[in-house]
């Protein structure tokens, strides 16, 4: 099942996303042990840690279920400016969610090089694969060139992400800096049970009519669809992002 979401404004964007990822983790945590949630860097940090805590009380009774990974993560140390895990830390998303340490999974990211990390978060991600193969509930940015996580256009990222029966693959030369990460494939990106896109601005209409009009597949982001029969995948965007749809 494939939805967009259109919102006036990139607060009830947010808003939006956030009750909806509650709803989902209602609903899973009907059936799971443990409830996984990806997490993606960007302008997604500052948005999800500014609202997601307003939900706190919604989500308390589930709290311990709640595993946190990271989509895809800049191979830097985990106190650095690049770094997704410290993004979230920095704005106070674990702290004022009350999440604890144990049921967040960083990179290692003082493994002697990339490939060795991504080699080290495939075996972390493989204990925390659901019954479908796949993960719970994936929050996915859409970049202004139509890769999410770091899964780049006309890059071998997108090659290796759709052929790769990896799990986590190294990214050794991203377009966009930091040029060394790891990221989800898409078979496993694929696999998850709720894919949740959010996309805000203008500049992000015309990627988004490629996307969602065109089904352009020369972009990673218009790969990502799930296979599961009963799967969601969502796009949340405001009317800005929305002018060509």
């Amino acid at each position: 099942m494939s939805e967009i979401v259109v919102s006036e404004s990139s607060a009830k964007v947010v808003k939006s996303l956030c009750e909806n990822i509650v709803q989902a983790i209602e609903t899973l945590a009907q059936n799971r042990e443990f409830i996984t949630i990806g997490l993606s860097g960007g302008s997604l940090i500052k948005q999800l840690s500014e609202e997601l805590p307003h939900y706190k009380q919604n989500i308390d009774p589930f709290l311990s279920k709640l595993r946190f990974l990271f989509c895809d993560e800049r191979f830097v140390p985990l106190d650095h400016e690049d770094c997704t895990y410290y993004g979230f830390l920095k704005n106070n998303f674990y702290k004022n969610l009350n999440i604890q340490s144990d049921n967040v999974f960083p990179i290692k990211a003082d493994a002697e090089n990339v490939e060795e990390c991504a080699k080290d978060y495939e075996t972390k991600m493989k204990s925390l694969l659901n019954s479908n193969n796949g993960f719970d509930i994936l929050l996915l940015g859409l970049g202004p060139d139509g890769h999410t996580c770091s899964i780049f256009p006309d890059h071998k990222s997108f090659t290796n992400a759709t052929k790769s029966q990896s799990l986590v693959i190294p990214v050794r030369d991203s377009p966009k800096p930091p040029p060394q990460r790891v990221t989800l494939t898409l078979p496993y990106i694929n696999n998850s049970s709720y894919l949740f896109f959010c996309a805000i601005g203008e500049g992000k209409a015309n990627m988004l009519k490629r996307i969602l009009k065109d089904k352009d597949l020369t972009l990673p982001s218009a790969n990502v669809c799930p296979i599961l029969k009963d799967g969601v995948l969502k796009w949340f965007i405001d009317q800005p992002a929305a002018k060509y749809l």
